[in-house]
């Protein structure tokens, strides 16, 4: 979870400095135009509803530790 927060509060940052500013309607259209993003879950991308498009990551436990089996892409 605290990747995905990472991801968020950097994204946020991102579209202020797309922005250039913190109000309205400039700010929301900024979040609204993220496309590609490179965050540290994967890159990041809002829809239309500006619900997150990103890969899911499927791990496995394995041998007392984290094993990566595969990606799947939206």
């Amino acid at each position: 979870m605290a990747a995905l927060g990472y991801d968020a509060a950097k994204m946020l940052a991102d579209a202020i400095t797309r922005a250039g500013t913190t109000g309205e309607p400039q700010l929301r259209d900024a979040i609204a135009g993220t496309k590609n993003f490179k965050g540290v879950t994967g890159d990041i991308t809002l829809d239309a509803d500006r619900n997150a498009i990103k890969a899911a990551v499927i791990l496995t436990i394995a041998n007392g530790g984290f094993q990566f089996v595969q990606r799947v892409a939206p």
